[in-house]
């Protein structure tokens, strides 16, 4: 079955952005085509098609969530609102044609035009957004070059060569450590529903290219397992540490992704190591659960105007829906269960506990990122939504978002009491998560009747027995991670009146940032004007594409 009809909803959908009906008809667009991908992706899934459609599944989850969401939301950006609903449907569709399309030409032209879309996309914010445009950007031509060199170098160059470049050029899409510093720049900058496009679903086509490409270039050599393994847990470790001293909610949730995306490229890289179904689930479901709730979250973000965690607090009881949401979704992230990252993270520690050779000490590091993610989200909700209100933080909480939120909720739970959806058709038998959740919510009744039967007093949230409670009186974003951040010297925690986090492989990328800015103009300097030099250089280039071809 061809999934070409899957992409005319999307059609309509940019035909509408100019019409006076525009978010009535994106809004029922987009639902159809997320419908569409959704019952595709499942039967292909099922049917043992291939991971594209498992992709392709993940992707119609999300967009369900998008279609009443985006019009809602738009209706704050009046200004921008007819170009982002042209542009999201093109990058819907070239996310979805990226996951569809054989290794070629075809696949790059996809490749770069869904890196373009994602740019202005970003950078249509406006000028606060431009820095974390221009490191989307230079990510994008760093994976491209990877791409390059691995699509080109196929046949003419050995496997070590063509899988450095396959690693660079999907890697940094995913966020592989240290090439993920462009995430945390890029993703909060966007309006939410691009930030949880981002990193939902596109980050996750790094993660399907590094897959499929053992099917398109042969085995991986054993280095690149084991480089997978190290830097994914490394990344997962650096990115929880820097997330625990990040003031912008969003900032912190990108942080987050680049924790599970280093979680999924262990899973992927013990795998390529020692071929396990334990290790391939752990891949798919933590891919499918993270787009879910990542999507989740930060689409609630969106319906807040202020983002500075310091200043935020009492969400809970200003908007209890809005806190029950974000309360699901933080728990899934931070691999509670029943939810179905808990799942994924048990069969990742199976897995490596029966890899060869120094695999089982993964195991250690990965109860060190399942603590810190405790903490991490622990951390964002109290402040967040607990205690005392820190400030006047404006809410816009339409009827629309509060359907697209209540959508991912219900998928996210879906995955979580029937994990056999995804896992089944890899041949991995669970255990009968529906009738564990039964049983939690009746301990939890139980325990929250006998609470209740027990003498209580009532304290604000942080007060420590003292009344009345101030605002001032609870602790910032900083100094809630203090104690873990003195744990480790990667990072400088500068203490005083105005508490700062310094982060020096920042101010690597920044001189990266410079070098790339003079190289550029550098290059300027060849439109110098000369019909001469101009010749020479189409001479040249014609030379070399030659020399490609007869190579």
């Amino acid at each position: 079955m061809s999934p070409l009809w899957t992409f005319l909803p999307l059609g309509l959908a940019v035909v509408s952005a100019g019409t006076p009906w525009g978010f009535r008809g994106l809004s029922l667009s987009l639902g159809l085509a997320g419908l569409a991908w959704v019952a595709l992706g499942g039967m292909g899934w099922a049917w043992g098609w291939g991971a594209p459609f498992l992709y392709l599944l993940l992707l119609g989850a999300l967009t369900l969530g998008l279609a009443p969401y985006l019009p809602a939301y738009l209706a704050h950006h009046p200004r921008e609102a007819h170009l982002y609903a042209l542009l999201i449907p093109l990058f819907l569709a070239s996310m979805a044609g990226v996951a569809l399309t054989s290794p070629g030409f075809g696949f790059l032209f996809l490749w770069e035009g869904m890196a373009l879309l994602g740019y202005f996309l970003v950078a249509l914010e406006g000028p606060g957004a431009l820095a974390g445009a221009r490191a989307f950007f230079l990510a994008s031509r760093l994976s491209g070059a990877g791409l390059y060199l691995a699509f080109l170098g196929q046949g003419h160059l050995g496997a070590d060569w063509v899988w450095a470049g396959l690693l660079l050029g999907f890697g940094v899409k995913a966020a592989l450590f240290p090439f993920h510093a462009w995430l945390p720049q890029a993703h909060p900058v966007a309006i939410s529903p691009v930030s949880a496009l981002l990193s939902g679903a596109m980050t996750k086509l790094g993660l399907l290219g590094l897959y499929q490409s053992q099917y398109w270039f042969g085995p991986p050599p054993l280095w690149v397992g084991w480089a997978l393994v190290l830097l994914g847990l490394l990344g997962a470790v650096y990115a929880l540490v820097r997330g625990l001293g990040e003031e912008d909610l969003k900032g912190a949730l990108a942080y987050s992704s680049v924790e599970n995306l280093g979680l999924m490229l262990s899973a992927l890289g013990a795998y390529f190591l020692k071929p396990m179904p334990l290790l391939l689930g752990a891949f798919f479901l933590h891919q499918v659960a993270h787009a879910l709730f990542k999507g989740l979250l930060f689409l609630g973000a969106g319906a807040l105007e202020e983002r500075r965690i310091s200043h935020l607090g009492g969400l809970f009881r200003r908007a209890p829906e809005l806190g029950a949401l974000a309360l699901w979704g933080m728990v899934a992230g931070a691999g509670l269960p029943p939810g179905p990252v808990f799942l994924a993270e048990w069969q990742l520690y199976q897995g490596f506990l029966q890899g060869p050779f120094l695999m089982p000490l993964a195991a250690g590091a990965l109860a060190l990122v399942g603590a810190l993610a405790l903490y991490f989200y622990v951390r964002l909700f109290g402040l967040a939504f607990l205690g005392l209100p820190r400030g006047e933080a404006g809410l816009h909480w339409a009827r629309g978002m509060r359907l697209g939120l209540g959508a991912l909720a219900g998928l996210l739970l879906l995955v979580a009491v029937a994990p056999g959806l995804i896992l089944d058709p890899l041949g991995i038998r669970t255990y009968p998560n529906g009738f564990l959740l039964v049983l939690l919510g009746l301990l939890a009744g139980v325990f929250y009747r006998r609470i209740r039967q027990l003498p209580q007093r009532e304290y604000g949230t942080w007060d420590c027995g003292f009344q009345p409670l101030t605002p001032r009186m609870q602790p910032n974003g900083l100094g809630f991670a203090e104690p873990a951040l003195r744990l480790f010297p990667f990072l400088r925690l500068r203490a005083g009146e105005h508490p700062r986090l310094e982060e020096p492989l920042a101010e690597v990328y920044a001189g990266v940032g410079r070098a790339y800015s003079h190289l550029a103009a550098l290059v300027q300097t060849l439109q110098s004007g000369s019909l001469h030099l101009y010749l020479l250089l189409q001479l040249l280039t014609l030379v070399v594409v030659l020399g490609v071809v007869l190579l």
